[in-house]
């Protein structure tokens, strides 16, 4: 063997080498090879282009909807962590087709894919050059902007929308279309989270289509049949829902006939005559406080003649024994079709059983702690915050079991009682998160006690024949003005606490 043929096979070595450690751009010198080995390399280049081509066709495929060309869920996740990694804030606005399923069953599948395009190329076409959309269901996109905020993403979807009814109302069409939408501007860098985000503008998609779905005209062709009177209800699935909390009463009311469907609890706790009345919201209005009565009167009464689909209020209801209790009363509006009726579905929250007790600790949970905060920014009030973190939770689950960490949050609660000696409220946020509330405590007394809880939280706990000290991370957040969401302000407790220089403890390796 030449020497110069042993080099070209070390050079073809080395090209097959760096391909195989992901180097995409690694090249072969063809022309510098020994004759009888260019056609091996002619070749091997040749493959690796074929390659690199469908890489890059699978990885197109992977983000792409093929009806639409437009990004798909895969595209959207990518873009918007994209933009959560440079925190850019933006606005996003959920869409949601109306009608679609109507137009395959009466059209055809071919008319559904037409009506999918025509909604994508009109949205399309109002875009702005910092905008992407993306579809992500069968009729669902999402529309990502970065300049516009959420007032003008409506109002332009509105525009739009109102554009295609008129433009598809003259009969001509085979259907009228239209969509629903819900808009949410989100700040990664102020602390909204991407869950926030999609259940805000999903939510808001929900209630607008509640409100504003546009009714097709009907095909006089077909054969009425008539309302289904029955509620759209199993009853053991509706009671299996409704026995799952104790304070919260899932109710139906079939407005076309009047009966409605509610829980065994909710019976129980407000002496229903039973679970399927007549004339329910008469009934219904009888226990409402008399100071109450006309505003929720008038109210479901909007509901009933289909002004409004939503319906929140919170006010006072007389339960069985005789008292009035405080209640979170939410409903929708259904408006009924050919074959269903008009259904009013809500659900009945008794705020004299709602339990915000973190059971393990005995503090307030994490519902209670956003309740508290939230009191603060409505007020605008000044607050101080201390964070505490108590780490390793997981592996004294893992090794003694979960009974051993109730033990240490246990305890580390009490001590963080001991410490903040009743200037403020305590309460768990989340798995080994407490976060300790003070409205009346400056900056410099606030880092006062936060050095205390450092020197004292975590008592030593037995477990077993280990007297185990919890190793505890602290933080301080002190506010003039609350004037965020309480989310924003939990997430910021947990970055700080992410910095924050551990205290430690007892090392279980």
């Amino acid at each position: 063997m030449n020497e110069s043929y042993r080099l070209g096979e070390q050079s073809i070595i080395a090209y097959l080498q760096r391909l195989a450690n992901g180097v995409s751009t690694a090249e072969l010198d063809v022309a510098a090879l020994p004759a009888e080995l260019r056609a091996v390399g002619e070749q091997l280049q040749k493959t690796h282009a074929i390659l690199q081509q469908e890489r890059r066709l699978l990885e197109s495929n992977a983000y792409i909807d093929p009806l639409t060309n437009l990004g798909n869920r895969g595209g959207l996740d990518r873009h918007v962590e994209q933009l959560w990694h440079k925190g850019d804030p933006f606005t996003c606005a959920y869409i949601d087709i109306d009608h679609l399923k109507h137009c395959n069953d009466r059209f055809g599948h071919a008319e559904g894919n037409r009506y999918i395009l025509s909604i994508c190329r009109t949205l399309s076409e109002t875009m702005e050059h910092d905008e992407m959309l993306f579809r992500i269901g069968g009729d669902e996109f999402v529309l990502i902007s970065l300049s516009a905020n959420e007032t003008e993403l409506e109002q332009r979807l509105e525009r739009v929308r109102a554009g295609l009814i008129e433009a598809s109302s003259s009969g001509k069409a085979p259907m009228i279309a239209s969509f629903s939408f819900g808009c949410s501007r989100v700040d990664p860098l102020a602390g909204d989270t991407r869950r926030q985000m999609t259940m805000d503008a999903d939510r808001k998609m929900y209630r607008y289509k509640l409100m504003h779905r546009v009714q097709q005209p009907k095909d006089n062709d077909a054969p009425q049949r008539p309302i289904v009177d029955q509620l759209p209800c199993n009853d053991r699935v509706f009671q299996a829902i409704s026995m799952s909390s104790e304070t919260r009463y899932p109710f139906i009311l079939n407005l076309d006939t009047g009966e409605s469907q509610w829980s065994v609890n909710a019976v129980r706790d407000f002496d229903l005559p039973s679970q399927h009345p007549f004339n329910s919201l008469d009934m219904w209005l009888a226990r409402v406080h008399p100071e109450d009565r006309d505003n929720v009167r008038a109210e479901l009464d909007m509901v009933i003649n289909g002004t409004w689909h939503f319906h929140y209020m919170q006010y006072r209801v007389m339960d069985a024994t005789g008292k009035y209790v405080l209640c979170d009363c939410t409903g929708y509006r259904l408006d009924g079709t050919d074959t269903e009726p008009s259904m009013y579905v809500g659900t009945i929250i008794n705020r004299s059983l709602a339990d915000t007790t973190d059971s393990v600790t005995g503090l307030g949970d994490v519902h209670a702690l956003v309740n508290a905060i939230g009191e603060m920014r409505r007020v605008a009030r000044e607050a101080g915050f201390i964070a505490i973190k108590v780490d390793d939770i997981a592996e004294v689950n893992a090794r003694f079991g979960f009974d051993a960490g109730d033990r240490v949050l246990a305890e580390s609660a009490a001590c963080l009682m001991d410490c903040s000696r009743g200037k403020g409220r305590l309460f768990r946020s989340t798995g080994p998160m407490f976060v300790a509330l003070f409205d009346e405590l400056g900056p410099e007394a606030i880092d006062e006690l936060a050095n205390e809880i450092e020197r004292f939280l975590g008592s030593p706990v037995l477990i077993g024949s280990l007297e185990y000290q919890p190793p505890i991370r602290v933080a301080t957040l002190h506010l003039n003005s609350v004037d965020r969401q309480p989310v924003s302000i939990l997430n910021e407790l947990k970055a700080l606490l992410g910095k924050a220089v551990q205290v430690p403890g007892t090392k279980l390796d």
